[in-house]
């Protein structure tokens, strides 16, 4: 050591000398200062890469190893390739920081892809094995951030894989990540070895793998390569390149009745796919969900295996052929980090791949599916084409077309006036009307209810993709026909098809002989749709559809009014410029496709929008208030228990309008379980409950909403109360049996008031509370109607419970009637019951004052006779007599002449010859209609 570098070492670090000699620990101080002595005399080198000195007092290290070059040093091809391993490692590091899948590019074609017919019932028939496929360019990334680069389109047949597949059968396995599932390949042990036995029918995935191969010949020292006895020559490069594969994907789809097609098998894949072998959506949030340790540990190792990018799903049928090709339910691109993956599925939320590929794989499925089977064509909703479960938000497309009856606006006098004079040429909502028509026969039939907004700017749709962008799918199962009712007889009279409409759904026809009259009943139905216990266990789903609007003459602030195609989509609407313009070629000169044209079109037709060529339907986000969700849950045991008590006084006659008392109600409401009633008892006394039964009745329009109706009903109670005072000595009993009488009669003329029935029977000193708040004047409430009107000292009090079904019956009868049945020689198609829902001074309006006075006197007089009649038939009917009309009827002969041929055959002194009497005249005021015989009872 020269002199100078001796002067320039102090004590300390010849201490640290003797320490290494002896072979002892040195602290990081002490390498601190002799890695500062050092540096001074260090030969010049390579940059270092990383920075030098210790990196902590405990030290570890990885397995990323470089070569240190320097002066001297042999060039050896160990060193060298040590060199391009570390490099190599070094750029796939920085592919981790992505996720796997694919960068761009990768698609497949070929001709007759997908060509199956809808209605096909067998696995044959698809894409012949021979047919050539085209794998377009691209470039992808693999889980240990190999790159894969197709650099040209390259071609091949599902032929050449099948001879690979033969001889080395593998199949896929989950990558056991939750959430995030590699396509990890295992020899298949069920698959064919030998090249011998016949390839299995079903799901397969088209995958690709990186690879290298050899290519030239390099120069050996002392021996020239290319020669035949070179015997050390080795290949001069490695080529990089790609291999395709198709390999078994384990899951087995058995024959059934709604697995059948093509696009039955493609769309159930697509579910199990996402919903199943990617997501394990029923374990996501298991018991421990929220203790776990993953939520305090790092964000995971992701995957980091030699696991291959799936470029499609295949499905081979029985006869070898390609049922379908399906890109994207396996493919997923890159667009985000491992760790925000990590983090979006410890909570539940779904890789953003897949989420974008549940969209793609939806739209691709559903265009090919158009061009089998068209938009309007029956039985085309989404279950029927094979779907199963859709992404939360997708875009169905819909044919341009004018506005027509079968879709109406559903405002009758809006209707008539489009109709009449072809208004829907001046105005776009019935076209906007028109495209949500279509969206809706997408789901018509299924469990899915829609509703319709309109967006006015088109980009809105971006922002309900952003917002359900994580929600679950949409399950799509098909709802059981209802059989309509023919309400002269009671019998079904065919099967109707589900409406799918939010607004229809509450006015869907029940088929249960229990069916709930009035606001009850729509109330009911709407809880046999959109139940509670239906919605979470997503048997029926909520969508909202979404028609885009775009402007026709919008400006741009530099270039100026832009140019659309939008003459040509009005023609497509059933908008003809030139025929709903007045005298346009006049006005505007010659008429061409320019926009300064057709901004002068607008400004006479006041037309400068149009519908767009899809709606977007969105799931809807489902949270309630719990006190909401509590008061729901009440309402839907009551009525529940409703339609039992219903089911009960129905027995034996078949009829779906008779009624029950107040006190048989209450009957059956003390059998139940104490603790449900104590809760069903404690929500009904909550103000805010009673609060929003009186809003929902006023919303619904509702028959217990007309607020003269209450205060007649309250100063009845307090008359009947007063009546009872020497009979019942108890005031809160005598209240509540006054109460019930009076919701009983209500209820027999006013079919909504069996819901006033239920709250007596169920909370009669909370009950009087909801009715006074009914009484009081508001501003959505319903106006006195002429049905009020006829009835001015209130509802008839029935004094035997057996009259009040009778009655009800009649009634409806009655209501069902044409008013030519009551004016003579008029000539109205209107019905006695949409008269009487009309104010007093509508219906005089309506028929005339003659008429209207004729109507009055001749309605409000067999409205006496039905009183008359149901009570004197409630006291019962001889058993020989009631066989004998029976008998009559049912050889044929109308009801009418079977009663008059009794009469005569009867003694006017006759016991039998009263009861007589009144059936014949409640068959005349009821043209007929003999149901009401089925409620007398027999003595």
């Amino acid at each position: 050591m020269s002199t100078n570098k001796w002067k320039n070492m102090d004590a300390g670090l010849l201490t640290m000398i003797a320490k290494v000699a002896r072979n002892e620990t040195l602290s990081a101080a002490d390498e601190v200062s002799i890695a500062d002595f050092l540096k001074g005399y260090a030969g010049a080198g390579a940059e270092p890469g990383f920075a030098g000195g210790p990196s902590g007092d405990v030290r570890g290290s990885n397995n990323l190893r470089r070569t240190n070059w320097f002066n001297g040093r042999y060039l050896t091809a160990e060193a060298l390739s040590r060199q391009d391993v570390y490099f190599d490692t070094r750029a796939r590091l920085a592919a981790h920081a992505q996720m796997p899948g694919i960068a761009w590019g990768l698609g497949l074609s070929a001709d007759g892809l997908n060509s199956t017919p809808i209605d096909t019932e067998g696995r044959f028939g698809g894409l012949p094995s021979s047919r050539t496929i085209t794998l377009r360019r691209g470039l992808a990334f693999d889980h240990i951030g190999r790159p894969i680069l197709v650099s040209a389109p390259f071609t091949f047949s599902i032929d050449q894989l099948i001879g690979a597949y033969r001889k080395t059968p593998q199949k896929v396995v989950g990558g056991g990540v939750d959430f995030m599932p590699c396509v990890c390949l295992v020899n298949d042990p069920a698959g064919p070895t030998g090249g011998s036995a016949a390839l299995p029918s079903g799901p397969f995935l088209l995958i690709i793998q990186p690879g290298e191969t050899e290519e030239g010949g390099a120069k050996v020292m002392g021996e020239m390569c290319g020669g035949a006895a070179s015997a050390n020559c080795r290949a001069d490069t490695w080529r990089g390149g790609f291999g395709l594969s198709l390999v078994r994907f384990p899951v087995e789809l058995p024959f059934r009745q709604d697995l059948q097609s093509a696009w039955d098998l493609r769309g159930t894949l697509s579910a199990y796919f996402f919903d199943v072998f990617e997501h394990a959506l029923w374990k996501r949030w298991d018991p421990d969900f929220a203790s776990q340790g993953p939520f305090g540990t790092d964000t995971g190792p992701g995957r980091h295996d030699a696991a291959a990018i799936a470029l499609a799903m295949v499905y081979l049928g029985e006869d070898g052929s390609v049922l379908f090709m399906d890109q994207w339910i396996p493919r997923r691109t890159i667009c985000d980090t491992p760790a925000e993956d990590w983090h979006r599925t410890r909570f539940g939320a779904p890789p953003r791949a897949a989420a974008w590929a549940r969209i793609h794989q939806f739209q691709a499925m559903l265009s090919e599916s158009l061009l089998k089977r068209p938009s309007n064509a029956e039985n085309g909703n989404l279950f029927l084409r094979g779907f199963r479960h859709i992404p939360p938000i997708g875009f169905l497309p819909v044919k341009p077309g004018p506005a027509n009856d079968k879709r109406p606006m559903g405002i009758p006098l809006f209707d008539s006036l489009l109709g009449s004079t072809q208004g829907a040429r001046w105005l776009v909502s019935p076209l906007v009307r028109n495209a949500l028509g279509q969206a809706e026969d997408y789901f018509q039939g299924t469990r899915v209810i829609t509703y319709g907004v309109v967006a006015l700017h088109d980009d809105d749709i971006l922002e309900d993709l952003s917002k359900v962008f994580d929600k679950d799918p949409i399950q799509l199962s098909l709802r059981p026909p209802r059989s309509t009712v023919d309400p002269a007889t009671g019998a079904a009279a065919g099967t109707g098809t589900f409406k799918p409409s939010l607004y229809q759904a509450g006015t869907v026809q029940t088929t249960s002989t229990a069916a709930l009259p009035g606001f009850l009943g729509v109330l009911a139905n709407l809880f046999d749709v959109l139940g509670m216990d239906e919605l979470v266990n997503r048997r029926t789903e909520i969508v909202k559809l979404v028609a885009p609007l775009q402007g026709l003459t919008r400006e741009h602030p530099l270039v100026g009014r832009l140019q659309e195609d939008a003459l040509n989509q009005a023609q497509a609407w059933g908008v003809n410029p030139l025929l709903t313009a007045a005298n346009p070629l006049g006005q505007l000169g010659s008429l061409n496709d320019s926009a300064e044209a057709l901004a002068g079109l607008v400004a006479r037709l006041g037309l400068d929008m149009l519908p767009r060529h899809f709606v977007v339907y969105v799931k809807q986000r489902l949270v309630l208030l719990d006190l909401l969700f509590y008061l729901l849950e009440i309402l839907q045991f009551l009525l529940n228990f409703m339609r039992e008590i219903q089911s009960l006084g129905n027995a034996g006659t078949g009829n779906a309008q008779t009624s029950v008392s107040t006190e048989q109600v209450r009957a059956q409401y003390l059998r139940q379980p104490a603790e449900k009633r104590a809760m069903v008892e404690a929500i009904m006394a909550e103000p805010d409950v009673q609060a929003s039964i009186v809003r929902a009745a006023d919303l619904s329009g509702s028959g217990i909403a007309v607020t003269t109706r209450n205060q007649a009903f309250l100063d009845k109670v307090q008359s009947t109360e007063s009546s009872l005072a020497n009979t019942i000595a108890d005031p809160a009993e005598r209240k509540r049996v006054a109460l019930g009488q009076v919701a009983d009669s209500y209820a027999a003329e006013y079919p909504d008031y069996q819901l006033v029935q239920v709250l007596a029977a169920v909370q009669p000193q909370h009950t009087l509370t909801v009715v006074s708040q009914l009484s009081v004047t508001r501003s959505a409430e319903l106006k006195r109607t002429l049905a009020d009107d006829l009835v001015k000292d209130g509802p008839a009090v029935l004094k035997a419970d057996e009259a009040r079904p009778l009655y009800a019956d009649l009634k409806s009868s009655l209501e069902s009637r044409k008013v030519s049945d009551y004016v003579e020689g008029s000539d109205s198609a209107l019905t006695v019951k949409e008269v009487l829902a009309r104010s007093p001074e509508d219906a005089e309006k309506l028929l005339g004052a003659e008429d209207y006075a004729r109507f009055r006197k001749n309605y409000q007089a067999d409205r006496a006779a039905a009183i008359a009649g149901a009570e004197a038939l409630a006291k019962g009917v001889p058993d020989a007599l009631a066989v004998k009309v029976e008998a009559g009827i049912q050889a044929g002969k109308p009801a009418e002449s079977v009663v008059e041929t009794l009469k005569t055959e009867t003694a006017a002194s006759s016991a039998d010859r009263p009861v007589l009497d009144q059936t014949a005249t409640l068959l005349r005021i009821t043209g007929g209609q003999a149901g009401f015989l089925k409620l007398v009872k027999r003595t």
